[in-house]
């Protein structure tokens, strides 16, 4: 579905604003709902607290600093990241994550 999207978006910002505009008048202002079934991970805290600890406040991917701190805790807010992904068969291990900023994190899977 998000592969779709992205090339229905890519697809309008081909027109012109005004082509735009004239199909946002016309649209449904309510979006279609859909049902998906997702496969969720059940995550080892031990493996996320050991690579943020390991990590230091730095992230792994660019080596700058957490890029804010968190409100609940005062932790430097990263973002776990799993080398091999568990989709893929990747382990929930320590040796197969590193901790990302949000940057890095969204590079990481769209980049």
């Amino acid at each position: 579905m998000e592969e779709e999207f992205n090339r229905e978006i890519n697809e309008s910002m081909s027109l012109t604003s005004e082509a735009r505009l004239k199909r946002l008048r016309v649209a449904p202002r309510l979006p279609a709902k859909t049902t998906i079934t997702v496969v969720n991970y059940k995550r080892n805290p031990d493996v996320v607290a050991e690579v943020l600890s390991r990590a230091n406040g730095k992230c792994e991917g660019c080596g700058a600093d957490a890029p804010f701190i968190r409100k609940s805790d005062n932790t430097p807010y990263l973002e776990v990241h799993h080398i091999r992904q568990l989709a893929k068969g990747g382990e929930d291990t320590v040796e197969n994550a590193i901790a990302l900023c949000p940057n890095c994190h969204r590079e990481k899977h769209f980049g």
